[in-house]
């Protein structure tokens, strides 16, 4: 099974984070630094995109002061949420299989540990009508898909502080 969960270079964590997906009965895997954050106090940050690029972009500048969980969609970070402590932030795309980021984002507002979680919207999906309705919701940011990755980690950081 493909979860879409890049192995990190801390070894340690590794086995920290395969010992807890055993216990949880497999699914999808946080990032061993997920793991790592409760050990090491660094916020955590959870990207959610089905683009790999784009993750990979934000990854490499939030993973400069943030540890980062990843998910291709929807579905994969609900799972995930059950399974870590809540992140700091989450910033998600809107048009994703399975289970896109508004339904995301409604699931997480009726999850007693995620309901305060602030998320943020990237998205190509960037109507009036989009921004309405993501911040009836609850959605802290919504931002085009065309913004550049460094602004996106800098509202990001200001979100997050």
């Amino acid at each position: 099974m493909t979860t879409g969960v890049t192995p990190s270079a801390r070894p340690s964590t590794i086995r920290d984070a395969a010992a807890e997906a055993h216990a949880l009965g497999g699914g999808a895997v946080a990032r061993p630094s997920a793991v790592a954050a409760r050990a090491t106090g660094r916020k955590t940050i959870m990207i959610v995109d089905p683009d790999a690029a784009l993750r990979a972009r934000l990854r490499a500048l939030l993973e400069l002061h943030y540890d980062v969980i990843e998910a291709k969609d929807g579905m994969e970070a609900v799972e995930l949420t059950s399974s870590i402590q809540a992140p700091a932030m989450i910033v998600s795309d809107t048009a994703m299989p399975r289970v896109d980021g508004f339904t995301l984002a409604k699931i997480l507002r009726n999850n007693p540990v995620m309901k305060r979680v602030p998320i943020m919207f990237v998205s190509a999906q960037h109507s009036p009508q989009h921004v309405t309705q993501a911040l009836v919701i609850g959605v802290s940011q919504f931002l085009p898909k065309s913004t550049p990755v460094a602004q996106i980690v800098e509202k990001i950081r200001k979100i997050v502080l």
